[in-house]
């Protein structure tokens, strides 16, 4: 699946084959391979679905903004369509959460840097459901802050999702 996040930005759902782990951390990146012209092009973009989600469909997601000189990026949002075949690399990085997420999170995002904090947060509010459906609390376990900036309001890749989650106040 391509998913449109803005003009120039596109998420991307992928179905890995055999062998890849869905035992990933949010906010980690996995390298995307693409045939263009005959030659392997990789690029790693950060994975935006998270592992309880990928595991359970199968699917990963990342999240890609076409930069101007961005070969693998330009080709991947304007002309990736469902069935396009890739190549991908198991998950690696360590701009993850601690084991113990602090009761206090601020994250300072700007531009296509929103996409491994997508990643977290998702986890997160997962985590928060889950907490609450077995114990009937409703309240966020922790106080999460996203500063984000980006050049124009059309240019903020998760916009309404994250306007969402400020407004039933998973986020502030």
């Amino acid at each position: 699946e391509v998913r449109r996040e803005t003009v120039d930005s596109a998420t991307l759902v992928i179905k890995p084959g055999w062998g890849f782990s869905f035992d990933y951390a949010p906010g980690q990146y996995i390298g995307i391979g693409v045939l263009m012209e005959g030659r392997w092009a990789w690029r790693s973009y950060s994975l935006t679905s998270t592992p309880d989600s990928s595991a359970n469909d199968k699917t990963i997601s990342i999240t890609v903004k076409a930069m101007p000189d961005g070969l693998v990026s330009q080709h991947l949002v304007h002309r990736a369509r469902p069935g396009t075949i890739i190549q991908i690399d198991q998950a690696s990085g360590d701009f993850v959460l601690p084991q113990s997420v602090p009761a206090k999170v601020l994250f300072l995002t700007g531009g296509s840097g929103i996409t491994p904090v997508m990643g977290m947060l998702r986890h997160r509010i997962d985590a928060e459901e889950a907490f609450a459906a077995d114990t009937e609390h409703a309240e966020s376990a922790h106080d999460i802050v996203v500063l984000h900036s980006a050049a124009h309001p059309e240019d903020v890749i998760f916009a309404d999702e994250l306007r969402s989650l400020d407004a039933t106040g998973r986020i502030r």
